[in-house]
Order: C-alpha cells, then sequence, then structure tokens
C-alpha cells in the first residue's frame, strides 16, 4: 500500500499486514470514529464509571471496617451498592453503543458510504445494530465465561473461534447467534494465526490503556503506601484518606474512557482480518454476496 492510499478492507493479509494495515487505517479514519466515541461513549463512560468507582470505594472502606465498626460498615456498603447499580448499567449501554458504531462505521467504510456520514448519521446506526451486537458479544462473554470455570485453557477456545462474530455481523447482518456460527467456520483451519493476533493486539491495546491511566495508577500507590506507613507508626487500624471515594471515582470513569477510545484498535484488525480468511476461503464471490444483504 502506498502512503496516503486509502486502506482496502477486503484483501487476504498475513499477519504483519493486519497489523501494519490496522495502524494505517486508524491513522486514516481516527476522526470521525473518536468524534462518535466522544459525543456518546465518553460521557456515559464518564458518568457510569465516576458512580461505579464511588461504590467500589465504599466497598473497600467496608473491608477495613468491618472489624472496627460492623454496623458502620454495612450502613457504608448498602449505600455503596446504590450507586453501583446504575453506574454499570450505564457503562453497558455505552460500551454495547461504542461496539455497534465502531463496526457501523467499519461497515459504512468497506460499501463506500463513509464519506457522506457525520457523527449523527454513526449514532444513529449504532443504536439501530445495537441489540444484535449485544447479543453477540452476551453469548461469546458466556461462552468465554463458562470456559474460564472449567479452566483458563478452555475459555481460550471460544474467545479465540467467535472473535470474528462481530466483524461477521457488520459485514453480512448475520443477527447475533449467526455471528457466532460464521466467525466459527471462519477460523476453522486458522486458529492459532488467529489465536496470535488476538493475544498481540490485546497486549497492545493494554499497554496504551495503561499509559493513559499510569498516573492514577501511581497515585493509588502512594495513597496505599503512605495509609499502610501511617498506620504501622500509630499502631492503629489503617485508614484511607476521606477524599479516596472521589479518587477511586474518577480513576475508574478514565480507566473506562481508555479502554472505549483504543476499542477500534482490535475492532478493526478483527475486521481485516475477517476479510481475510473471507478471501482465503470464499475467494472472489463475496462481494457479489454483500450486494443481496440487508442495508438496515
Amino acid at each position: 500500500m502506498h502512503i496516503g492510499e486509502p486502506v482496502q478492507l477486503r484483501k487476504a493479509r498475513d499477519f504483519g499486514q493486519i497489523f501494519s494495515d490496522t495502524f494505517a487505517f486508524l491513522r486514516q479514519e481516527w476522526r470521525p470514529l473518536l468524534r462518535a466515541i466522544a459525543l456518546v461513549g465518553l460521557p456515559a463512560g464518564l458518568i457510569g464509571g465516576f458512580l461505579s468507582g464511588d461504590a467500589l470505594a465504599g466497598v473497600q472502606q467496608f473491608q477495613i471496617r468491618a472489624d472496627g465498626d460492623p454496623e458502620g460498615a454495612l450502613a457504608l456498603l448498602g449505600s455503596s451498592m446504590l450507586g453501583l447499580v446504575p453506574g454499570m448499567l450505564l457503562l453497558l449501554v455505552a460500551w454495547s453503543l461504542v461496539v455497534a458504531m465502531v463496526h457501523e462505521y467499519l461497515r459504512a467504510y468497506h460499501l463506500g458510504e463513509h464519506h457522506l456520514l457525520q457523527s449523527g448519521d454513526i449514532i444513529k446506526r449504532g443504536f439501530a445494530q445495537i441489540g444484535p451486537y449485544f447479543g453477540a458479544s452476551f453469548l461469546s462473554g458466556l461462552l468465554v465465561l463458562l470456559g474460564l470455570l472449567l479452566c483458563v485453557l478452555p475459555a481460550i477456545y471460544p474467545a479465540t473461534v467467535l472473535s470474528l462474530a462481530l466483524a461477521a455481523h457488520a459485514i453480512e447482518r448475520t443477527g447475533g447467534a449467526g455471528a457466532l456460527g460464521r466467525s466459527n467456520s471462519l477460523v476453522s483451519g486458522d486458529f492459532w494465526p488467529t489465536l496470535g493476533l488476538s493475544i498481540v493486539m490485546l497486549i497492545v491495546k493494554g499497554i496504551i490503556d495503561q499509559v493513559i491511566v499510569l498516573p492514577f495508577t501511581i497515585a493509588g500507590l502512594v495513597i496505599g503506601v503512605n495509609a499502610g506507613l501511617e498506620s504501622a507508626m500509630e499502631g492503629g487500624p489503617l485508614e484511607l484518606p476521606t477524599w479516596i471515594s472521589v479518587f477511586n471515582a474518577i480513576s475508574t470513569a478514565v480507566q473506562w474512557c481508555a479502554q472505549m477510545l483504543t476499542y477500534p484498535l482490535v475492532a478493526v484488525a478483527y475486521m481485516m482480518k475477517y476479510f481475510s480468511r473471507v478471501e482465503e476461503t470464499e475467494g472472489i464471490g463475496l462481494k457479489e454476496k454483500i450486494a443481496g444483504f440487508d442495508q438496515a
């Protein structure tokens, strides 16, 4: 691919090409993606993360105060739960919408419709398809969770064979359950390269996420060490600062926003892997198939 040339999604690629073209695509298309995420995902992520982070800080305080003041600790735990449930629900909706918007933009890019899309159009398309994306994500997550309950290794298998499910629905409109079967058929015979791609992209995403939240991680460690030293020197119970709940709330909100901002990195890589597998297994017939798919 020449410098400045638009990235073509529908193309057979090896691992190195998928990796390099993922970043090339994001350099080319990061503005519309991040604008849509910033308009909807980040505000909801900030509010939901703040509520859930504050609640988790209350749980932390409950663990510290449980022995010395059990009644007060229980009251603190109860009040913390009031923010946890709505916070997690808001995060679930925000995350599902971000997933849908990113994949709908990739669909529009493949069909040549992305030039006409405004941020509001991407959001509308995301809302219209949030159900199937959530369904595919939920079913995939459930199978991975079942694998984790058995052992770590069994969880790797469903996580890998279902990794292309969202890309499959974006292009083929397979529906939530149909996307899982389509992903399984595409990954069949290419398990290890797909697993390798998943590991590498998740590591890269994780590193970027950690760099974003690094100041909060360092501050949290300093706060914990100082509180522990003061407790040891004074011979009293461990006491965290009164403002720790606000700090934890802000830290959690930033972490969720970082997760949303870097999600396109993984989604684009899986989309390129999807098209690569389609080209390798089905050849040039996909374009004709797409012409008959429902555009909804």
